[in-house]
């Protein structure tokens, strides 16, 4: 099942990123915590890309984002690759 996710989610671009990082920067601090509106946005980058919990909870507290942004596009050019279109 997770798969199926995967590949009808869309791939995690630096724009995308720093769309949830904008819109993580005007929420309240809460300590950084995984709750209320931030653990809402975090959900939603997770389902809108396909992510892990921690990979989307990093990126919205703005860790590790080049990182995952740069994985991102390697899977992205590895499953064109394999489809023959790359």
């Amino acid at each position: 099942m997770r798969e199926e996710v995967q590949l009808m989610a869309e791939v995690l671009t630096k724009e995308i990123a720093e769309e949830y990082l904008r819109r993580a920067r005007k929420l309240p601090e809460n300590g950084m915590q995984d709750i209320g509106e931030r653990r809402e946005l975090r959900l939603e980058l997770q389902k809108r890309c396909g992510l892990t919990d921690l990979q989307a909870v990093n990126i919205v507290n703005g860790d590790h984002v080049k990182d995952y942004v740069m994985i991102a596009g390697y899977r992205e050019r590895e499953q064109m690759w394999k489809e023959g279109k790359g």
